[in-house]
């Protein structure tokens, strides 16, 4: 089966991850180039209509000034009325301000008839200020010049000032002057239409861009959800499953099981491959160091942690203690080496006859010591038997190996009369055998 290597997924998932990144920025570019469109539309929208109001205030305003001049002869209103024309000058202003961006357009083409419509009505209330002047014997001199320019006919000059009030009053309120009203309204009417139609188009072509990107993104986010349940799923079963059971093995001391990803694989296998080597090393270091270099049997510390062991446990036991008599002259006569062979066949003498349940130690030089587990001391006789048996085998020694024997005293750990410890009771049972004629076992107590 094919390895899966993890980074040929990240790989991938980075590659979609990267691609779904350039849809959303791409479609996002495209929303932002959009939205400001639409926001400058907004804007330009807001300013027509502004405008078209300043000039239906405006053209509303000179109108209310003119009527209120011609009905009360007040200077004020036709004072008001040219601040209006000529220093405000809103009508002028509202049409300048659309000309930059909608020159040319239907909106501004009928917001400039509507100017034009309200420019001609002038002559008609500069008229009906100059009968009101006249008929209210205003110094002409001081009056605007378009006031002091507009010339009354012959017949309304001859007008008494009555009458070229009432004929100021009919001029900006019969149905020619509100017919010429009514068509500055209908072409500010015309420029809100086709400002409005204008923006529901643009509104529409936005909808449409924003609808198709918005499905975009969420294709663009399901991709994505799937790509991280997908990664998420194989990330599990490629990494984090198989690193929670090495995890496991670890806890249990056992060898990592070989799955996953290819990288967790090899890992898996090289850790193995340290383990299996390591535990042989740890075998051996811990053999070397529970064992004694040259008889191979349990070394002292190895007895000591035994013995303590049995001696606060609850099973009953024996404890042996072995010495080589007269150990010291066979170095001196035939020398270490062969006094090293004679300790190895003691120890395999005594391997041999003692249960292969019990621990053969060897504690020091030529000393050896034997705990015999689950032993009683009604067992005793058993015990003196072992070691003779040692001796009759070493009795029949090997060409050239020296004769020797071995003395041995033991203590049970249900001994009835303790002196001390165990060891030294076994202990003052060898010595006990060691002064009455060696080559024996002496049992403590009896």
């Amino acid at each position: 089966m094919k390895r899966i290597k993890i980074r040929s997924v990240s790989l991938w998932s980075m590659i979609v991850a990267v691609a779904v990144g350039l849809l959303f920025f791409i479609v996002s570019s495209v929303g932002n180039s959009e939205f400001q469109v639409l926001e400058t539309a907004t804007e330009q929208c807001s300013l027509c209509e502004k405008a078209a109001k300043d000039l239906q205030d405006g053209s509303n305003y000179l109108t209310e000034q003119v009527r209120l001049y011609t009905m009360t002869g007040q200077r004020k209103y036709m004072d008001a009325y040219f601040e209006e024309a000529a220093v405000n000058g809103r009508r002028e202003s509202a049409l300048e301000a659309l000309r930059e961006n909608f020159d040319g357009t239907n909106a501004f083409h009928a917001l400039q008839t509507a100017l034009k419509y309200s420019q001609s009505l002038m002559n008609t209330e500069y008229y009906a200020m100059r009968l009101v002047a006249e008929a209210e014997g205003e110094r002409l001199a001081e009056c605007p010049p378009e006031v002091q320019n507009t010339q009354l006919t012959d017949a309304d000059q001859s007008l008494s000032a009555a009458e070229k009030l009432a004929l100021a009053q009919q001029l900006v309120s019969d149905d020619a002057y509100q017919k010429s009203r009514t068509a500055i309204i209908d072409q500010v009417t015309a420029c809100m239409d086709s400002l409005i139609q204008q923006t529901k188009n643009q509104l529409n072509r936005a909808t449409d861009i924003f609808g198709d990107m918005y499905g975009k993104l969420e294709i663009g986010i399901v991709i994505l959800m799937l790509m991280m349940l997908v990664t998420r799923l194989v990330v599990h079963k490629l990494m984090i499953a198989p690193l929670l059971k090495c995890n496991e093995c670890i806890r249990k001391g056992a060898t990592f099981p070989v799955v996953g990803a290819a990288e967790v694989q090899m890992l898996a296998e090289t850790y193995n491959q340290v383990y299996l080597e390591n535990e042989e090393a740890q075998m051996l270091l811990r053999h070397k160091a529970e064992h004694d270099a040259l008889t191979d049997l349990l070394n002292r510390a190895s007895f000591d942690k035994l013995l303590k062991l049995h001696e606060d446990g609850d099973s009953h036991f024996a404890l042996i203690l072995v010495d080589v008599d007269s150990f010291k002259s066979v170095n001196d006569i035939y020398g270490h080496a062969e006094g090293d062979k004679v300790l190895k066949k003691v120890a395999s003498l005594l391997l041999t006859m003692f249960r292969s349940i019990d621990y053969v130690c060897r504690i020091g030089g030529d000393e050896f010591a034997i705990i015999m587990v689950k032993m009683t001391s009604d067992l005793n006789y058993t015990i003196p038997g072992k070691i003779d048996a040692v001796n009759a085998a070493l009795a029949k020694s090997e060409a050239g190996l020296p004769m020797v024997t071995v003395s041995a005293g033991a203590a049970f750990s249900d001994r009835a009369e303790p002196v001390g410890s165990i060891f030294e009771d076994a202990d003052a049972a060898l010595y006990q055998r060691k002064e009455h004629g060696k080559a024996g076992c002496a049992i403590f107590g009896t």
